[in-house]
């Protein structure tokens, strides 16, 4: 890769600036909560200049939210769809940009994408999850392709500091059939320490073909080498049999979708007396998909599989206590290949993608309370043109009023998925060019009344060209070319007690096709989430959490023409009860007013269901 001569000093003024000027130590402030998605650095969530919200275990109990679509709903700048059947594929979306624009992560590492360029969210289990962390706004500096909207980074559960293994079960049931139990254990015994969880779901559903099965297995195992070195493998499997009546005008009874995924990913973190940590990440993944009982186009009997291996090196050097570089190297294999078994066993699709990358950042609190951040990244990709990545962001906390305010600029893309390059889907073979964009952000954060009280106000804007939308009825790959999403998130969160607690967050999104000049369709001008939190006795916790949709336009199945469609308030109660130190009992009553919505016209969401069980800890 060569740079010229004037770029080439301009990238080095850009890394080595913030370290110059960070040469003088400076006073830390107390400390915050930290993320590492941000940075791929563990790090103060207030020094890395984004927004990132972060989903804790207690959150993710007290709500008692089961797969990952649940727990994300509530997110500011998050829009999430479904076709209203649980286990099917479920549409989010990050400041008006689309799913293939956003990265999933488990533990740091990617999750391979499908033929559209989303992911299996909605199998994703939160039996042994810690936290979420969902980063919002480019990423591509230190994550690729496929993080222009964000990332979103899941984190399971780890045995290290568990002295005394610990163990639950759990049996639920209630609406539609609905009967999910499962197992987990976590703990440690000299230099191994472990992880695991299963479970499984039988659900019945509320239309006709709606059932839904599915299985999941995960497990983390650690092994502390020494105080310096430490080797832990993450595995995972799942399967998810689900039935896809369709529309509501379809109704079929026999179309019926089934996936297997299974990955294994070893990881070795060498730290050499906290100046200078190393990591090696191998995963391998494998998915296979079977599509059966269909009849009829878009979607018709098909067999997919996709593997992917993926291996990073990374690097952090704390240089001074006030300044770090973290720098590394990824490489990611991916194949793909679809089988239309309506067609005679034709082989429609046969992809295979490379994509080799190197970043370099920098972090450096140039002065008390001022930090700087920035990212460089270079993507070779087998198919696709090289791209550059930049990433430049300053956050500032006031020390008298610890009143916190961040600025982020950055680049990102999205290389073409396989269905854009597919003509089977209205792709194009040819199509080198990725989807770009140019994204800002800049917010504040003021906690009042000793910390219990926090507000934050954050705007933002990306820049898109060469984008797509997806039209129904056969979601062929429509070229939009520059469109603009800005909007505001705002958040407030209230917490003045262990017995009360209030969060409400709120999303203005306008998201543009300048190109057409019409609005992009599934992207609501107004979002509002809240959740209280009630705690009438130390045993007792009741949560009530509401999603309320403005503003949408999309396109309906009747017309196939983005037209306005109906706002809708859907609301979640669960209550826990810990009736011992060994048994919990709990209930939740979803869709709790009954309101009839689609988030996707033509697809129902279910209407009120409630559920109960019990989980026993040991």
């Amino acid at each position: 890769m060569y740079l010229p001569k004037k770029r080439r000093r301009a990238f080095t003024l850009f890394f080595l600036l913030p370290g110059l000027l960070a040469a003088q130590p400076a006073s830390k402030p107390e400390l915050a909560d930290s993320v590492v998605t941000a940075t791929k650095t563990e790090t103060e969530r207030w020094r890395t200049a984004s927004s990132v919200t972060v989903i804790s275990r207690d959150q993710i109990e007290n709500g008692q939210f089961r797969l990952l679509p649940e727990a994300l709903r509530q997110v500011p700048g998050l829009t999430l769809a479904t076709p209203g059947i649980p286990g099917t594929v479920a549409t989010v979306m990050s400041r008006g940009t689309t799913t293939k624009d956003t990265t999933l992560l488990i533990d740091g590492r990617p999750v391979p994408f499908n033929l559209a360029g989303s992911f299996n969210l909605e199998s994703m289990a939160l039996d042994n999850v810690e936290r979420i962390e969902v980063l919002r706004g480019p990423a591509a500096s230190l994550y690729g392709g496929r993080s222009l909207g964000g990332v979103i980074n899941v984190i399971t559960r780890s045995g290290k500091s568990v002295e005394k293994p610990q163990g639950s079960a759990f049996f639920e049931t209630g609406s539609y059939g609905t009967f999910r139990e499962g197992l987990s254990t976590l703990g440690s015994a000299g230099m191994l320490d472990w992880s695991l969880e299963g479970s499984r779901v039988d659900m019945q559903g509320q239309r006709q073909n709606s059932q839904l099965q599915q299985n999941n297995a995960a497990g983390r195992f650690g092994l502390t080498l020494s105080d310096a070195l430490r080797f832990d493998v993450d595995t995972r499997y799942f399967t998810t049999g689900v039935g896809t009546p369709r529309d509501s005008a379809t109704n079929d009874p026999n179309d019926h979708v089934f996936t297997e995924f299974w990955s294994v990913s070893p990881r070795l973190v060498y730290d050499a007396g906290g100046r200078w940590r190393h990591s090696l990440t191998y995963s391998h993944t494998q998915m296979r998909q079977v599509a059966t009982g269909f009849t009829a186009p878009p979607q018709v009997n098909n067999r997919i599989s996709a593997r992917t291996d993926w291996l990073e090196y990374q690097a952090t050097l704390r240089v001074t206590d006030t300044w770090s570089l973290t720098a590394g190297a990824w490489f990611q294999d991916q194949t793909i290949s679809r089988f239309n078994d309506s067609a005679g066993g034709l082989l429609d699709i046969d992809q295979n993608q490379t994509n080799l990358a190197l970043f370099l950042q920098t972090q450096a609190e140039v002065l008390p309370g001022l930090n700087l951040t920035g990212g460089l990244r270079f993507d070779r990709y087998s198919d696709f043109e090289d791209v550059m990545t930049w990433r430049g962001g300053l956050s500032y906390r006031v020390a008298a009023t610890q009143t916190v305010l961040h600025l982020n600029y950055g680049t990102a893309f999205t290389p073409p998925t396989p269905q854009d390059l597919t003509p089977v889907f209205g792709g194009n073979p040819a199509l080198l060019e990725p989807e770009r964009s140019r994204g800002w952000e800049i917010g504040i954060e003021q906690p009042l009344l000793k910390n219990t009280l926090r507000l934050a106000v954050t705007g933002f804007r990306n820049d898109l060209r060469d984008t797509y939308q997806y039209p129904p009825p056969f979601f062929i790959p429509q070229a939009v070319g520059e469109a603009t999403t800005y909007g505001m998130e705002s958040s407030l969160d209230w917490n003045p007690c262990a017995k009360f607690g209030l969060n409400v967050s709120h999303t203005w999104l306008h998201a543009y096709d300048d190109t057409n000049m019409t609005r992009l369709a599934r992207r609501p001008q107004h979002s509002f989430g809240a959740n209280v939190m009630l705690r009438p006795h130390e045993a007792l916790t009741v949560n009530l959490g509401a999603n309320w949709v403005l503003g949408r336009e999309d396109f309906l199945p009747t017309s196939f023409a983005p037209e306005d469609v109906e706002d809708y308030l859907a609301l979640r109660l669960s209550a826990n009860w810990r009736v011992s130190k060994h048994l919990e009992l709990f209930g939740r009553v979803e869709n709790l007013l009954g309101e009839k919505y689609a988030e996707i016209p033509g697809f129902p969401a279910m209407g009120t269901g409630a559920y109960a069980g019990f989980r026993l800890r040991f």
